[in-house]
């Protein structure tokens, strides 16, 4: 499992104004909102951030991502590809976060809508 660092997601609540409540356990999950999927890219790649905060950042853009792929297959890969970019710059150090959602843990093919995705990302490195 990854590990999130209240600090880090402390700060994100705050840049993205985000509803935290404070007790999430699934942080990334619970905040996810692909609605806003477009602008939490956007404030990645335009923000100086710490790599704990890129973890923690990623994650909530993948949990994001994930919840999209419910409303809209991303037939085209345009948020897919710009994930991609995002992690392709410490692609070891996202390690832990991918093989969640990869689920390489369970025989089902697709634990979640990217996970397909994930896998496919996970064998190309």
């Amino acid at each position: 499992m990854h590990i999130l660092y209240k600090q880090d997601v402390d700060y994100l609540n705050e840049l993205l104004n985000l509803p935290a409540r404070g007790d999430e356990q699934d942080w990334d999950i619970e905040l996810a909102d692909p609605a806003r999927l477009s602008e939490f890219l956007g404030t990645f790649k335009a923000y100086p951030l710490t790599l704990s905060v890129k973890k923690a950042f990623l994650a909530l853009i993948i949990a994001s991502y994930d919840d999209l792929l419910q409303y809209d297959p991303d037939d085209d890969d345009f948020y897919w590809t710009s994930i991609k970019g995002i992690m392709d710059h410490e692609r070891h150090e996202h390690i832990a976060l991918l093989k969640y959602w990869a689920s390489e843990d369970s025989d089902e093919d697709n634990v979640f809508l990217v996970t397909p995705r994930i896998r496919a990302y996970l064998s190309e490195i």
